[in-house]
Formats: C-alpha cells, structure tokens, sequence
C-alpha cells in the first residue's frame, strides 16, 4: 500500500473497476462523482465502490460544483486523480493539488482526446490503442505526460478492449503514481509535431444506425465498436434488429439486402462487399446465432 493518499474523481463503470483495482494499493482520502440522473434507480457504479470501502463520497457534476466541494472538505492530499469523470476540471481545482491532478486517459496521446477514445480506436482499424498518464492542464487533454504504453487492438469489441485497458492502466498507475509523487519522473510534452492530433465525440444512439452504403470493413468496425452502447442497428422494411458479432465476406448480395447462404446469413454492404452476421438481436427479443434467427424469421428474410 502506498504511504501518501490521493482524491479520486470519476463517474462511469471505467471509473468504477479503475477505483475498485486502485484501492488495493493505493490510500485514496476522499471520491468525487457526478451526482446520477432522476431516473436512476440504482447508485452509480462508482458510489457503490466508495461505500463498499467506507470511503467518503461527494458529488460534482460541473466545475462549479466541483470547486466548491473541495473548497468545502480542504482534502489534504497533494494529488488528485481523474478516471472517466465527464466533467470539466477547471484550474482553480487542478490549482489546489500541489502535485496537480493525474489524468488516465484510454489512448496514445495526442491520439484520440477526448470523450470516447476506445470507441474511435476500434472504428478507426488501427493496429494499436494504449493508455497515456498524464498531469492534466486547461487543455482538452493536453498536459505533459507522465508515461505511456500500448496495446494491440486485434479484432477486439468495444468491451473487451476496455476491459483490457482498465487493467493496463492499472498496471501503469501503480509503477508510475508513486514515482511521479516523489518527483522521480521527468514529464514530457505530448508529441504534437511528428503525429496529427484526433479527437474523439460523445457517441449519440443514431451513431448505431447501419448505413448500407458503407463498406463491410466500416460496419465490421462499428459492430465492434458499438457492442453494448449504443449497439449496430439494421432497420429494413420487414424487422429491426441488433448486429451483435459479424465479419467481412466475400458472398455476393445486393447492399441493403439480408440473405441466406449455405445455412449463413449475409447482410450486402456498400462498395459489392458484404458482411457474414455472426449473432444478433431482433427487437424484443433475445440475442440469438444466425442459424436460429434462420429457422425462426426465415420468411422476413
């Protein structure tokens, strides 16, 4: 276990499994989240972990309100850390932490700032995504970085990727952290000369919707990319239904148009490919393989 403490801040289920990894070697004084919506029934994943450890728990969900709080509670902790929290920290906070706010962000920096990097890495088809510690600034993920590593994407979904990532930085956080506490590493500036910034969006639930006219290799990605939230969805005149696993073919068919083949099921894309579907989800129903979709919607075929 660590000798110094830090405050934690963060919000979603990549917080949440962070946090959970993080305090079984980290001393964490106090978390920060976002307070959770009306219509939630549940606590948010990361207030469960804070108090399944008994550890004080406040909520922030602007800057504003994120000033405040720490004005209110005066942490003693010389360093903050921000893990998946969605909410602009402004100087006056990254200010109050004498070693300033670590930021574990889910790509190679400057590669994907923002919002959604494991999403955009996957859409992308690039061979490597990663995890980038840095000491965060004014900037939208830009500070100087404390270190990095990556990861080989494969033919991952967007949560497995995620899963591994989490574990990744994990890993860089507890061989890193300590030393960057005790001034033993030299930070470095992001490389923004000999490699193009990107940025990634929040994904909205029509990012999901399948547009025929795109190549088989794009959906493929998108598939991957969206599993979970916000999910690949195929509308035709007949049903409408989820893409949960698929791959790139080589079966001829028509773009927009679900076929059968050999006891498989194609989806014809743009550009003459096609997309082999694996599994799905018709609307209302459970997530089944292509033979048993088959047999049960042949006649929408």
């Amino acid at each position: 276990m660590s000798d110094f403490t830090v405050v934690f801040f963060g919000n979603g289920p990549v917080a949440a499994r962070s946090l959970e990894l993080l305090l079984s070697w980290q001393k964490v004084e106090m978390v920060v989240t976002k307070t959770k919506p009306t219509h939630h029934k549940e606590p948010a994943p990361v207030e469960i972990v804070a108090k399944n450890h008994n550890l004080p728990l406040f909520f922030a969900s602007n800057k504003q309100q994120l000033n405040e709080v720490i004005l209110k509670n005066k942490p003693l902790s010389k360093l903050g850390l921000v893990i998946d929290y969605g909410v602009i920290i402004d100087k006056q906070a990254i200010d109050y932490f004498k070693l300033g706010i670590v930021n574990s962000h889910f790509s190679l920096l400057p590669e994907w700032c923002g919002a959604d990097p494991i999403s955009y890495a996957i859409l992308s088809g690039q061979e490597f995504s990663g995890v980038s510690l840095m000491t965060i600034d004014e900037g939208l993920d830009t500070g100087p970085l404390i270190a990095s590593q990556k990861l080989k994407v494969s033919n991952q979904t967007n949560p497995t990727l995620t899963s591994e990532l989490i574990k990744l930085s994990n890993d860089l956080l507890k061989k890193n952290l300590p030393k960057y506490y005790n001034g033993q590493i030299k930070l470095v500036q992001q490389d923004t000369t000999n490699k193009i910034v990107t940025y990634s969006k929040m994904l909205k639930k029509n990012n999901g919707l399948i547009d025929c006219r795109k190549p088989a290799t794009v959906i493929e990605r998108e598939v991957r990319a969206f599993k979970g939230w916000p999910a690949s969805r195929l509308i035709t005149s007949k049903l409408e239904l989820t893409i949960c696993s698929a791959s790139v073919s080589s079966i001829k068919a028509n773009e927009g148009e679900l076929v059968v083949n050999a006891k498989q099921l194609y989806l014809g894309c743009g550009h003459d490919t096609s997309l082999q579907i694996h599994r799905l989800k018709p609307t209302g129903k459970q997530e089944m393989d292509a033979t048993s979709f088959i047999n049960g919607y042949a006649r929408l075929i």
